[in-house]
């Protein structure tokens, strides 16, 4: 008669049972990271409730080619996994991040699923026994919080009794961190812009850790979490930034925030000696932020009344600057001038951080350079740019005032500088475009400063005057327009009335229909480029004449009288761009199944009034809105960079995948 063997999960008090040897247990872990790649070659080690008493042999390791790892540990009690942490962090650097940040939507959990596994999604502080060797960095909360969760982490990873003897797929976050995506180059980008645009709002934050909206918060805390977008807060605004996934390492460094209102400690030197303490002097902010190949430096514009001072106190002076002794002077242009309010804003900055600010110079020799700011920010940027010119810095200002003087700008033809102006914003047309550097500034200086500023921009000045001041302040860069465009209907009106004699007057009424334009025109310029001498491919771009008529160099389009202050806060300059861009990612086919259409509707109807009402609208305003729309077409072409860089495609979809359209002009 066969001997019967029988199989119990029971601990017994022997290693081997009276009933035969014991089967084992079993359960399979398999590795992928969110594209559903293997994580091979992971070393690692398992443990359970018999591991310390010696009575489960160790278990260990390593993930095979299809990131596999079995496990048939000899007791069914709770199981935990371990994955060495070095090999781990190394590895997952080099992944990439999919599109959709929530786990619901991962594409691997739905192929886990589908085969009957068990599916689970895990940062590496999660799989890991000890923290991995990460660069420690002052102000940089550590080890990272979105990595390292503090209630989860170098717990190893969990397998229930229940749960053994079955299929496990660990879906691992890439260890990397978020970058706003900027594109060092001569030409117009609407990932500039937006991000850009963000860094110049983010100018007016605290920089305190304690602060959710603080750009200390932006950079070391959301641009770690890789659960969302980075996004702009600005009181109730919140608007997501274009951002890709770079390792871990490549993240940005602490940013450094400079304000001269602030008392600065004195502290101690290098050598133990004791600074002096710096008293505050002025009201001018900044703050730039690093990483491994890029820095972005970002200028603070008006937010007290002493920012409404500098503002105002707009005569022309030299642009010299001396050491506190003067007897070493150097002088930032041979000729030309600069807004006098401006450029003492800007000089506090050097004078009371001038070890911060030889870092940075030495930062934007050797790193792409990005520098922006809004209003005054703006204006204190152009003076940084004009200063760092020789680092072909990247420049987007936005609502900015005129800064320098016409002979002054010459000299800066070559900096790459974007200029946005939102539709009546007011603050691009002061300081007034005559030349203001006259007797009222001799006879009551600073206050001439402002009477003068007023008495030129209120009273047409006779051509003899502007030849006899000579230099006018003037606009720097390319502007970038958001321009209200109307539309008119005109008619002959004649009186038939007998005996008086039969006569027509013209008369002219607005259409109700109009629409905002995001209007570039160095697009136009780059097409004709591209066109070469293939006049037809060149037929619907505009042509120099009609650049230099919209958009004479160094001043502002046309954008009458009706000047709206409303039109200047940074909240008014961000939807144009966030829906413009999401406009242009949907036309590419990116957005998936969302669409947008808030810019494009109101397009839509203002070009279908033109077509009702041809015959009616003056020849002259037909000509400039077909102008005018034709070049917006030419946006397309600001994707162009994104779509090159690698995951750039997958950064515009996910860009879209969470955006939303704002209301233009609220």
């Amino acid at each position: 008669m066969a001997t019967q063997q029988a199989y119990t999960s029971a601990s017994p008090k022997n290693h081997d049972a009276y009933t035969g040897k014991q089967k084992p247990y079993w359960v399979e872990i398999q590795l992928v990271d969110e594209e559903g790649k293997a994580v091979a070659n992971m070393p690692w080690q398992a443990e359970n409730s018999a591991t310390p008493g010696g009575y489960e042999k160790e278990l260990n390791g390593t993930s095979d080619a299809t990131g596999l790892i079995r496990i048939e540990p000899r007791y069914g009690s709770e199981l935990r996994l371990f994955i060495d942490a070095q090999p781990l962090v190394k590895e997952m650097e080099q992944r990439s991040l999919r599109v959709s940040r929530e786990p619901n939507d991962s594409t691997v959990r739905n192929d886990a699923e589908e085969n009957g596994h068990i599916w689970h999604y895990a940062v590496i502080g999660e799989l890991c026994r000890t923290v991995p060797d990460i660069e420690r960095r002052d102000g940089e909360p550590f080890p990272p919080p979105f990595h390292f969760p503090a209630d989860k982490s170098l717990k190893g990873f969990k397998i229930r009794t229940n749960e053994l003897e079955q299929r496990h797929v660990i879906e691992i976050c890439p260890f990397r961190a978020w970058e706003l995506v900027l594109h060092h180059q001569k030409d117009y980008s609407m990932a500039n812009a937006i991000n850009l645009g963000a860094a110049a709002s983010l100018a007016y934050a605290d920089d305190s850790m304690f602060d959710t909206a603080s750009i200390s918060r932006f950079f070391l805390t959301q641009c770690q979490d890789l659960f969302k977008l980075p996004q702009l807060r600005k009181g109730t605004y919140i608007t997501n930034t274009l951002a890709h996934d770079v390792p871990f390492s490549e993240r940005y460094h602490p940013p450094v925030f400079m304000d001269t209102s602030r008392d600065t400690s004195g502290g101690y030197g290098e050598n133990g000696e004791e600074k002096p303490s710096i008293a505050g002097n002025g009201d001018t902010q900044l703050f730039y932020a690093y990483n491994n190949d890029k820095m972005i430096i970002s200028w603070r514009g008006t937010a007290g009344l002493y920012d409404v001072g500098t503002d105002l106190v707009f005569r022309p002076v030299n642009t010299e600057t001396c050491e506190i002794n003067k007897v070493q002077c150097a002088t930032l242009f041979p000729k030309g001038k600069v807004h006098e309010g401006f450029w003492n804003g800007y000089s506090r900055i050097g004078a009371k951080f001038k070890e911060k600010f030889e870092i940075l110079n030495d930062l934007s020799e050797r790193l792409d350079l990005f520098i922006c700011g809004h209003s005054l920010g703006g204006a204190l940027a152009l003076i940084n740019s004009a200063f760092l010119k020789d680092y072909n810095p990247v420049f987007y200002s936005y609502g900015m005032p005129r800064t320098f003087t016409r002979d002054s700008i010459a000299l800066l033809s070559d900096l790459i500088h974007f200029r946005h102006v939102n539709d009546n914003d007011p603050v691009p047309a002061v300081p007034p475009e005559a030349n203001v550097d006259n007797y009222l500034y001799e006879l009551w200086g600073p206050v001439g400063g402002v009477l003068g500023g007023l008495w030129s921009s209120l009273i047409e000045l006779p051509a003899w005057q502007i030849k006899q001041w000579g230099d006018c302040f003037w606009h720097h860069g390319n502007p970038v327009v958001f321009l209200t465009t109307t539309q008119s209907r005109e008619w002959k009106d004649c009186n038939r009335t007998y005996p008086v004699a039969a006569g027509c007057i013209t008369l002219k009424s607005r259409m109700p229909v109009k629409t905002k334009l995001y209007l570039v025109p160095a697009l136009a310029e780059k097409v004709a480029q591209e066109a070469g001498q293939d006049q037809k491919g060149f037929i619907n771009s505009l042509t120099q004449e009609d650049l230099a008529k919209y958009f004479p160099e160094g001043k502002n389009p046309n954008r009458g009288a009706d000047l709206t202050f409303g039109d200047h806060f940074m909240t008014a300059y961000m939807p144009y761009i966030n829906n413009k861009l999401l406009e242009l990612i949907d036309d590419k086919g990116l957005s998936k199944d969302k669409h947008f259409t808030e810019h494009k509707e109101n397009v839509k109807k203002f070009v279908e009034q033109m077509s009702e009402e041809s015959f009616e609208i003056p020849k002259n305003e037909s000509e400039r809105n077909i102008n005018f729309l034709t070049l917006e077409t030419m946006l397309e072409k600001t994707l162009l960079s994104t779509l090159k860089i690698k995951n750039g495609k997958d950064s515009l979809e996910r860009f879209a995948h969470y955006g939303e359209e704002e209301i233009e002009n609220a």
